[in-house]
Parts: structure tokens; sequence; C-alpha cells
């Protein structure tokens, strides 16, 4: 009977932000027996002010100060639940901010442990852990996370982004079987079936991902064309690709931005109010129909902001100055409905803080009222009094204009750092949830659709930007005068823009607040008139930041063979590295500490592990102290055991394996295990190489017994399988080739433990359970050197009847 066919379209609408290197330890965790205990009321409203003053700081570009008031929330308030909120921004901030994962760790740790009763946010915690040891390219215990994300929180949506990065994760390892099987699970939680519309933000790449029995047929540079239709009256064929051999999964993205239709160039013009019909033909459905078109509909939304700023609307700033105009910008890419000027509407009102007698008052007439706690908290609250009180309000018309260039740069939406090329295309296809349009044309590979245009939008008169602008006249007086579009306000008042973002990524209606202090005097006198960065120290920060952006870059060509590329951006990121060797000696401290860890990286992807091992030594040797010592220590160990010095290599392997706080400890014993198993296979004579083989597997067992949270636990059990099957110990080695397959999914080698699992099968004259197991090599690691052999074995089972 012929396996139906069904075909599925899958609109998935991913955005990133760009992440970039550094370390510190998070404050303290409360003493065991603290966080049993929960924080008052009266602490969880003071935590709660001091987490909102932290994003008003980063909502102004001072994240340095927003996390002094993050931390402060941790160690002020160990007990209030607010804590957990704290670490989550911290971590946050860590991750998407500085790409500093090793300081963002520590903080999602906290937030993901049981004394957090919020799941929603160990969910988050947990994900995030794993994202940070991705991008340290620690596979092993980034699978493991992820695992326990997909096993302990199986409906909330941070699923589908833990399959996202095991496939990402397994393509970096270059198992792509393994890698397609995960990617072909994402998108489902964030896919809308049949009659149900899903949302992408104007401006932001559209991806599909489309899933039929049909497309296992396709070639590898084979591809599928959908056509993507808007209300508004543009069409577009969007090129899909599949994402390996024989497999039924293609995707396929298109950029979009805010614009007047102008069909087949490659974009995909929207507008506010827009829908999107994505429309795929299956060519043989599983009832036998031919040619039945499947529609999927989406709907384009936009995220609002709101800010007031300088004259030119293009700088953010905090405060306004009485007797001059306050300028209120607001983007919202969903109200740009027309080729014309569209407008939209806000609130500005003046608040100014009570007297303490107003503050008295209110208290007073408060407490005759009985307060009543919330659920769970027995002690008596505070009661909560608004500190300000509204003096002036009126409703502002914005009107749609022209995008401020320096503004609009700004204001971009970042892209994640290091996100890996998408397993589906490797030399030519963006990532999912990459907007690679972003990027330099030389920094990155080609977009997905091959029709997609970089031209400049044509001047058609039209105008479509979703940048609202206006501006109110802000006068000083003490009484206010109703209804004359002037707002009226005294030095210390406090001027806020409202704006209800009624279209967006979820449900329901976004209250958007921007708020500004009210100035006396003049602060519009400084002009900027020559762009150099004068800061000796903010200099070599920026440097490193540049090396490090470069060594990413040639990372990625390396991974595509592109070795040319990848050495031109290797030296160039040494070059920058050298300009500000000199600088960083003299500042000293934790930018020389950086300035070796980025020269020990480069060093590294350079292949120059002797220059390598010199700068981990120096790392060790000046900056005994180092988060990154740990890092250091391993690679040292790896650079002496791929140059043939074994012994070196366990002694440091052992030193690090040792060092009680380290994370890595798996990790070293994993590869003092290795290098064991390399003397055993270099040994002279079979005596020695039974010796040594042994106690490979000793070490091997010791990272199972007594690191069991390493990511390479798997791999050493596979090791433990391997060596019973070589002591013809059969019976123990498909227990253990069991465990692995049962527990340990994204193991290495999965296609030679099959293999061998198949061989003690058949030793133990059980010859169809081996026939099986080679069969599974075959579908499941296709590509695998192996499969050949395993094809000629079950063809050979199957003729004797098995």
């Amino acid at each position: 009977m012929p396996r139906p066919v069904v075909a599925w379209l899958f609109i998935v609408c991913l955005s990133g932000s760009l992440i970039a290197v550094a370390q510190e330890n998070p404050a303290a965790a409360p003493a065991e027996g603290d966080a049993a205990v929960r924080g008052s009321i009266v602490e969880d409203r003071l935590a709660k002010k001091l987490i909102e003053a932290g994003d008003a700081r980063v909502d102004a570009d001072e994240g340095s100060k927003a996390i002094e008031i993050w931390k402060s929330v941790i160690e002020r308030y160990p007990r209030s639940k607010f804590r957990f909120d704290a670490h989550l921004r911290l971590g946050n901030y860590f991750l998407d901010k500085e790409r500093a994962y090793e300081r963002a760790r520590p903080h999602f740790e906290a937030a993901g442990t049981e004394d957090n009763r919020s799941e929603e946010q160990r969910a988050e915690a947990t994900l995030k852990l794993g994202v940070c040891y991705y991008h340290n390219r620690n596979y092993g215990k980034s699978f493991q996370i992820m695992r326990d994300v997909i096993e302990r929180f199986p409906v909330s949506p941070q699923v589908n982004e833990a399959y996202y990065y095991i496939g990402l994760g397994h393509f970096q390892l270059g198992h792509y079987s393994r890698a397609i099987q995960a990617l072909e699970k994402v998108g489902t939680t964030l896919s809308g079936e049949a009659g149900q519309s899903s949302k992408l933000e104007a401006g932001k790449r559209f991806f599909l991902k489309i899933e039929d029995a049909d497309l296992a047929v396709l070639e590898p540079n084979q591809t599928i064309k959908v056509r993507a239709k808007t209300t508004s009256g543009d069409e577009e064929d969007i090129e899909c690709f599949p994402v390996g051999r024989n497999v039924r999964l293609v995707l396929g993205s298109i950029p979009s931005r805010l614009g007047k239709p102008r069909k087949q160039n490659g974009m995909l013009d929207v507008r506010g109010g827009d829908k999107v019909q994505v429309t795929y033909t299956d060519e043989h459905t599983a009832d036998k129909k031919l040619k039945v078109p499947i529609d999927r509909e989406v709907l384009i939304v936009g995220t609002a902001n709101v800010a007031v700023t300088d004259g030119a609307f293009a700088e953010t700033v905090n405060g306004v100055v009485l007797g001059k105009t306050v300028n209120v910008r607001i983007n919202d890419g969903d109200r740009d409905a027309s080729d014309g000027a569209d407008t939209i509407k806000a609130v500005v009102e003046v608040y100014r803080q009570k007297s303490e007698q107003e503050v008295e008052a209110e208290i007073a007439a408060l407490k005759g009222k009985p307060a009543v706690p919330a659920a769970g908290d027995e002690e008596s609250t505070e009661l909560e009094i608004e500190r300000f009180k509204l003096v002036d309000k009126l409703e502002l018309t914005l009107t749609e204009a022209k995008p401020n260039i320096s503004a609009a740069s700004r204001e971009a939406p970042t892209r994640s750092g290091e996100q890996p090329v998408d397993p589906a295309k490797p030399a030519t296809t963006p990532a999912p949830g990459e907007a690679s349009e972003g990027a330099a044309p030389a920094e990155t590979a080609a977009p997905v659709t091959t029709t997609a245009s970089t031209e400049e939008p044509i001047d058609d008169g039209s105008l479509h930007s979703g940048l609202f602008q206006a501006t109110v006249v802000l006068v000083k007086s003490e009484e206010v005068v109703a209804d004359d579009q002037i707002l009226q306000a005294l030095p210390g008042d406090q001027v806020r823009v409202t704006y209800l973002d009624e279209v967006h990524f979820k449900d329901g209606v976004r209250d958007v607040q921007a708020r500004v202090a009210c100035l006396e005097g003049n602060i519009g006198g400084v002009r900027v008139t020559k762009a150099e960065i004068t800061d000796q120290q903010l200099r070599v920060q920026t440097q490193l930041k540049t090396a490090d952006a470069l060594t990413q870059i040639g990372n990625r060509y390396k991974e595509f063979g592109l070795k040319d590329k990848a050495v031109e951006k290797y030296d160039q990121a040494l070059d920058v590295c050298d300009e500000i060797a000199d600088e960083a000696r003299k500042i000293g401290g934790s930018l020389l500490e950086q300035t070796y860890v980025q020269l020990w990286n480069i060093y590294f992807a350079m292949d120059k592990l002797d220059l390598a091992a010199a700068m981990c030594s120096r790392l060790q040797n000046e900056f005994p102290a180092s988060g990154f010592v740990d890092d250091a220590m391993l690679q040292l160990g790896d650079v002496a055991r791929k140059g043939g010095d074994l012994q070196r290599a366990i002694g440091i392997y052992s030193r690090l394996a040792g060092m009680k706080t380290s994370q890595l400890r798996g990790e070293a014993q994993f590869g003092i295990a290795e290098c064991y198993e390399t003397m055993a296979n270099k040994a002279p004579n079979p005596a020695s190489a039974s010796q040594m083989q042994d106690r490979a597997f000793q070490e091997f067992k010791k990272v199972y017994d007594q690191y069991p949270e390493s990511g390479r636990v798997g791999e050493a059990v596979a090791k433990m399988a391997n060596y019973y099957y070589t002591q013809k110990d059969y019976a123990r080695a498909v227990d253990t080739f069991e465990t692995v397959l049962n527990n340990h999914p994204d193991a290495k080698f999965l296609d030679v433990i099959l293999f061998n699992y198949g061989r003690c099968l058949y030793r133990m004259e059980r010859k169809g359970d081996a026939r099986r197991r080679f069969d599974q090599l075959i579908s499941e690691f296709p590509e695998s050197p192996l499969a050949t052999d395993a094809k000629k074995i079950s063809e050979a089972l199957a003729k004797a009847g098995f």
C-alpha cells in the first residue's frame, strides 16, 4: 500500500539581536535556607521599582547603570521573587548586548533553579543557559540543556528554540542527518495551522518551511517556488531549498519592507493592515489529487516604540527644556496604511510630584480602609501611593515623515551575534532568525531567495517609513490653561508620552510610554564637530570587539571551506590586536586579560597551536584568578594533545579536573581518556596496547560516574561500549549501546554506535535484530561512510531470511 503523502506549509517569522566577550561572577547567592523564606510584599515592591529603574536606564542607553541597579536588587532583596527577574535581565544583557557568555551563564543558572516558582522564567533561563554553551562551542553541554528544556517544559514556546539550537549544533559538528531531524521540528510551535493567521513584522525577513513527502526526490540544488501575495498588490516568488538528500523539507525566505508594491523585485513590499497569502502547490496529495494549492495567511504588524528626541528627531533625550518644544517620535510600521503621510495620535501629559502633605493625606484616607494582602502573604502591606499628580494633558497628532538616516541606523533592530548559517544551504543560505540583508555583502552568504534585489527603493512619490513625528510647546507656568495645545510645567515636573499599540506580535493592546524630566536652562549648546574616540580605554574596548567580529567572520568562512577568506579575516583581527597591544599593557587589568583571550582565540582558529599555547600560558601566569583560565587550560591541553605531547596534555587536563569550581571538569576528564586512547593506538606491542586500552576505559568511566552533567557523557559511554566489543563482552556492549541510544540522542558517532551494535547482535546470533540496526543506520545516517557496508550486510541478511 503506498505511503500517504501529506504536505504542510509552515510560516516562521524570526528576529534576532547582535550579541558580542568578558566575564564576571554574579552576586553571591543567598545562604542556604534563605531561598525558602519568601520576601515580604514590601520588599517585592521595592525590588520591582528597582527593576523598572534598570529598564529605564537601558532605554536611555545607560547599560552600565542598569547593571548596577539590577545587581543591587539581588544584593538588597535576596528573598524577593524579583531577584529572578534581575538575574534574567542581567543574563540577557550580557548575552545580547555584550556577548559575554561567561558573565551571562551564572545569572541564567540562578534564574533556572527550582526556587523560582515561575515556570516561564525557568524555561527561558534554561534555554538561554544552553545558548551560552552553544556560543562557547560547548555543543555537548548545550545539547544536554536543550534536551532538558524539551523534557521539563514540553508545552513552553522555548521547546521550539531548543530544537533549533540542537539542529544548529549538529550542523556545526557535521552531523547533518541529526541536524535535519532536529530542524524538522522547528516551527511547530510558531507555525499557524490552516485557518489561523501568523504575524510578520514589517521590515523583517520572512521565513518559510514546507514539509511534503514528495520533496524527498529533489536534488540538492533543485528548488521549488512558493507564491506570496499581499493585499496591497505585491506578488513575489520565493525559492525554497531542500535541507539535504532524501528529505521532505525545504526552507526559503525573502526580505520585507514598507513600500509601494513592485511585483517580482525580490522584496516583499508591505504596508500596515496588509495580509500576505502564501500558496504552495502540492503536486500529489494523499487522496490522489493533483496540483492542490495549500494557503497560509500572515498578518503584517509592527512593534511600536516611543521616544522624546532632540530637534532633529535623531537622538533620544532624557530631559526637555522649559520654553522650548517637546519632540515626539513614534515608530509603528503597521500604521503606515497609505502612500501618503499617515497620522496617529498619542497623549502627552505633565506630572508633578506631590507634596508631603498631599501624600500624608492620601495615606491617612487609605488607612481608614482595610488592607487586603496578596494571597500567600501574611505580612502587612505598604500602601501603594502614586507620587505624581497629573497637571496638564493634551492629545497630540503625529504625522508620518521621511526617516532620519542616523536615527534609522540606531533604531534598526540588531541581529543575533554569531548565528550560524542555515543547514539547508551551507554555502548560500542565511540562518533562520538572521536578518542577512543587514549585513555587508562581502561578509555574509547569499540570501535564500536568489531573485532578491539589493537595489534601493525608487522614489515614486509615496511615503512609507512607519516613522511618525510631532512637536508640542512646553512653557514654564504654574497656571494650566485647558485645551490650548500647550503644555504648562515647572522645573522638576515629568513629561509622559503614551501611545496605544493595538497591533503587534502579541495579543491585546500595548501601553507604550516615554518619560522625560523638565529642565530649566539650555542644554542644546554642545555640538559634535568631529567623530573621534579620545578615551584610551574606550578605544581598546572598541578595537577588541572589532577583532572578535572579524574572528567570528573568519570562523564562518573556515566552516564553509573558504580558507583564503578565513585567513584574510584572521590576519585583519591580528592587525587590530597588534595596534592596541601596547595600550592594553599600559592600562592592564581586565582589558589586558581580554586582549590575551582574543589573541588566543585567533591563534587557535588559525591552527597556530604553538602561539595559542603561549597565549594560554601567559593568561594563566598573569591572571591566575581569571574566569577564562579554565577555558585557556582546556585549549592548552587540546593543543598539547593534538601536538602529540600526551603526557603534558594529561598533566594540564588533570589540573583542570581538580578545579572544583570549573564547569569544564568533565571536558578535562574526557581529554585525559582520549590521551590514553591515543597511547593505546600508538603502542609498540599488543601488551602495552591492552594496558592503555584498560586505562582509557577507566578514564572514560570516570566521565560517566563523576561528571554526569558533562556534555561528554554520551561519547564516554559510547567509548565504553566499544571497549566491551573489542573484549568480546557482547552482552555488556549491547546494554551500553542501548543506554547511549536511549539517553544520549545527541552523542557523537551514533552511526559508528549503530554499526557496532549491529555487529554485536550478529555475534550473539540475533541476526534479525542486527539487520534492524543496520537498516536504522542506513535510514538515519545515509551520508555516513559506514552506510555502504551496512547496506551490504543488511542485503545479505535479507537474502538469508532474516
